[in-house]
């Protein structure tokens, strides 16, 4: 009966790390030739509380202010399918090393996620065109 126990102990912790494992989806970002250097990654997990965790992380992203027309900053966006409008999930800071990231959390399970150049880290909605952008759904 003991090994019976362990051995069920033991498949049990086996399949809580296979879900922890499986709970976590990395994604590359697609780019546009306006910035051919630029790449980025995208992990998207499950929260405790049934959000979805995004963790972007973006290098060779150029200086906005160094765009066509200049921006200020860059902006993340998720958006839950075509006909509703984007929310700004928030600003992408870029290092001097052309490096930035993004740690956030949304209620939604299935979306497009995207990166804009903007006037402002604060805009309502999206006036540039994406420059990175996948989409997620589990």
């Amino acid at each position: 009966m003991r090994v019976t126990t362990r051995w069920a102990a033991l498949l049990a912790l086996t399949a809580l790390a296979a879900a922890g494992c499986a709970s976590t989806e990395e994604r590359h970002l697609n780019g546009t030739p306006s910035l051919p250097a630029a790449e980025g990654t995208v992990r998207f997990g499950k929260a405790k509380n049934d959000n979805t965790s995004i963790n972007l992380m973006v290098k060779h992203l150029a200086n906005p202010e160094k765009l066509t027309p200049p921006a200020a900053n860059y902006v993340v966006w998720i958006q839950p399918n075509k006909s509703a409008p984007a929310q700004n999930i928030g600003a992408l800071k870029v290092d001097k090393d052309l490096t930035g990231s993004l740690e956030t959390e949304t209620p939604m399970h299935s979306f497009d996620l995207f990166i804009t150049a903007e006037g402002a880290g604060t805009v309502q909605s999206p006036a540039g065109k994406p420059l990175l952008s996948t989409s997620y759904s589990p």
